[in-house]
């Protein structure tokens, strides 16, 4: 026959789960007519239990010692936390083009196959730019054998302070060493003179080769002259200034032209006359 619990006679406090394993052995089907009245008895232990006996309370040993625990925990900290700021996608971004219609880096590399095959044909343009580094060959040692030194060029940016090459675009060929027998020619003529830090309007081709070796897959320009600033007031002149010694500079081209014109009458001397 099944035990019946009443209050009094209530076992220890334990887990919910035991107490249904407990109830569970204890409630064996009867058979013939008591077979209802044993059921409605087993339905009745549950409630029975779950009222006095409190299967899922805690022991007050067990909140004690939690209480305690919590107590001794040490108190939370303040943490900072240094979060990178987000990434500035307009960053290095510029105009197409600047208000005097000059390009920009980041115009010109919009179209970058189209304008490189300009720049190969031959077209030239304008650039603005503000200088980020100049190139200094190196020292060598007095009685060393050192390698020659790169050809001088800069590296321009379309924003001032802006670091890394990611944006930056070389300009190659603004100077050139003068034969000594050709320096009485440029005696006078006015230097290409460049600053760190000073913006310039430039012309030039843009190119991915250069012809004097240089290559760079973001394009590059191959200068032809630029725009000096004024030394008093840091304004933009208006002239042109070329390299010296550069093929295409003015005074080159006017030499040539005059040596080719003193071909021309030497060697109408020289031509025999037709009968």
């Amino acid at each position: 026959m099944p035990r019946t619990w009443y209050p009094e006679q209530a076992p220890p406090v334990q887990s919910f789960a035991k107490c249904r394993r407990r109830i569970a052995d204890d409630a064996v089907p009867a058979k013939g007519p008591r077979r209802a009245m044993t059921s409605a008895r087993a339905m009745l232990v549950p409630v029975l239990l779950l009222s006095f006996v409190g299967c899922d309370k805690p022991k007050e040993e067990e909140v004690a010692k939690t209480a305690e625990e919590e107590k001794n925990d040490p108190p939370p900290t303040s943490i900072k936390v240094d979060l990178p700021p987000p990434p500035n996608f307009d960053e290095g971004k510029a105009p197409l083009t600047w208000e005097d219609g000059s390009n920009s880096i980041y115009g010109l590399r919009q179209k970058l196959d189209e304008n490189v095959k300009e720049g190969e044909a031959g077209k030239e343009i304008m650039v603005k730019g503000w200088v980020q580094e100049i190139y200094v060959p190196p020292p060598c040692p007095e009685g060393e054998v050192c390698p020659p030194p790169k050809q001088p060029h800069v590296w321009i940016t379309d924003n001032q302070g802006e670091q890394g090459k990611k944006r930056a675009m070389m300009v190659v060929n603004y100077r050139f060493q003068i034969p000594e027998f050709q320096a009485k020619m440029w005696k006078d003529a006015p230097q290409v003179v460049l600053e760190k830090d000073k913006r310039y309007t430039f012309r030039g081709k843009f190119k991915q080769f250069s012809d004097t070796g240089f290559a760079y897959d973001r394009g590059l320009l191959e200068f032809v002259a630029y725009k000096p600033l004024d030394p008093a007031t840091g304004a933009e002149m208006a002239d042109w200034v070329y390299p010296p010694g550069a093929a295409w500079h003015p005074i080159m081209i006017a030499e040539q032209e005059k040596q080719n014109a003193e071909l021309v009458e030497k060697s109408k001397g020289t031509a025999v006359k037709q009968p």
